[in-house]
């Protein structure tokens, strides 16, 4: 999937935020990664694929998930921003077997690893697997980058 046009929307996005100039780059980095965190669980139970117990069918609001799925990769998008990865022009499309529960516990862990040692083999890790999460839960690769530019 070509993400050039990602980074080029998310850079115009960025420039309506205001921040905080009393914080450290650290500080802001940080906050992002958390913010990042945050999105990415609030995503994971909007689907509700935590659950393990018998009971209710899982049910979910296609519209919520995606338009949370679209901030999520927002907020991914401004963090490659931020380190420099943005001349990434292509990422491979990689669907999978895996659960979504096992998708988003890859992601985390993605995530992690980006905090841990950032390079950009871990960001482009971070998006294939966001991108092969979007597939499993029904988004195209030209309906996330409609809904991605046109929000």
């Amino acid at each position: 999937m070509n993400i050039k046009a990602f980074f080029e929307a998310q850079k115009e996005k960025n420039t309506k935020i205001v921040i905080d100039e009393s914080l450290s780059n650290y500080k802001i980095s940080a906050r992002k990664h958390l913010e990042l965190h945050t999105k990415l669980g609030h995503l994971a139970d909007e689907t509700k694929c935590y659950k393990y117990w018998i009971g209710d069918e899982i049910n979910f609001d296609n519209d919520v998930v995606f338009s949370k799925y679209i901030d999520c990769f927002s907020n991914i998008i401004s963090v490659g921003i931020d380190k420099g990865y943005d001349s990434i022009d292509e990422v491979p499309i990689k669907p999978n077997d895996y659960c979504l529960s096992d998708q988003f516990l890859n992601l985390f862990i993605d995530l992690n690893d980006l905090i841990i040692s950032p390079s950009e083999d871990h960001y482009i890790t971070l998006i294939e697997d966001f991108i092969s999460l979007g597939i499993t839960l029904g988004y195209s690769d030209s309906k996330i980058s409609n809904g991605f530019i046109n929000t």
